[in-house]
């Protein structure tokens, strides 16, 4: 049996052979599927899997309405997860976040949007989910705060706790104006793949637990590290079952709760914003 090599290794050669129903076919239609309906995408994963197969799709019904959008952004991950695979061992920094986010963004309707600024950080304030209302760090903030999810990126270690503050982080952060769910889940994905660990593909039907946990992580960081852990095991699942020992990888999936001792704060956002701090916040 010949020598196992890296998960990336393995997915890009699939990619290569356009092998049918392997890892990499099943990792692109499952991640994007679940990343984009998580952002309200309205494609059924059968539609995902026949854009990816096919390049095409029908509705699945005469009333079903599909919207441009919808095809065109999911269309984009795929493009964006292979160019990942493309960088994986290359440092996370604001030249490749913004490069994603062009890419997934690339022929939307908010493309040409100035106050979207599609591959660029955001120019004004935003709040993750508008029913709850969660703020994130001003316009003005978001360089530095950046800075900072990059140092913890480029220092991470296989240590759970580690991955899911580095994902809160960026998350918290929010500094596009749209795309940070998935532009973060990507990077998460890349950043596990650099380590040659097995990686969190997180699904939609664990969005609400999703959410709690990444709005709870500052207090509550079992939710979230324990969340990405289990996704971790489905997705280390899916590499036992398509690819079996032909991979070789490292997988930590124990942490030690006591080790957190303190609340963790993400400095460059702040609970609230009055109007002279909102003013400000557009100005770099």
């Amino acid at each position: 049996m010949p020598e196992p090599v890296r998960l990336v290794t393995w997915l890009q050669r699939e990619r290569e052979q356009r092998a049918d129903g392997g890892l990499y076919a099943t990792t692109q239609i499952l991640f994007s599927y679940n990343s984009n309906h998580m952002e309200g995408s309205t494609l059924s994963l059968e539609q995902t899997a026949q854009l990816f197969d096919t390049g095409a799709l029908l509705p699945s019904n005469a009333n079903n309405e599909i919207k441009a959008d919808d095809v065109i952004e999911t269309t984009n991950h795929f493009r964006v997860f292979d160019w990942m695979l493309d960088h994986v061992d290359e440092p996370v920094n604001r030249d490749m976040i913004c490069t994603m986010h062009a890419m997934l963004k690339r022929g939307t309707r908010q493309e040409l949007d100035p106050v979207r600024n599609v591959g660029g950080y955001k120019v004004l304030p935003n709040v993750i989910s508008q029913l709850v209302g969660i703020h994130t760090a001003l316009p003005k903030d978001v360089p530095a705060a950046m800075e900072h999810v990059f140092h913890l990126y480029a220092s991470l270690t296989d240590d759970p706790y580690a991955i899911a503050r580095a994902h809160w982080m960026f998350e918290s952060t929010h500094p596009f104006s749209d795309g940070n769910g998935r532009i973060g889940r990507l990077v998460m994905f890349k950043e596990l793949l650099r380590l040659d660990t097995i990686p969190a593909l997180i699904l939609d039907q664990h969005h609400n637990l999703y959410t709690r946990a990444l709005t709870n992580f500052p207090d509550e960081p079992g939710y979230l590290v324990d969340l990405l852990l289990s996704e971790r095991d489905h997705y280390q699942r899916l590499v036992r079952q398509l690819a079996p020992e032909r991979i070789s990888y490292t997988y930590n999936d124990q942490w030690d709760r006591s080790s957190v001792t303190a609340s963790v704060r993400n400095p460059y956002v702040k609970d609230r914003w009055d109007e002279e701090e909102l003013r400000r916040g557009t100005r770099s």
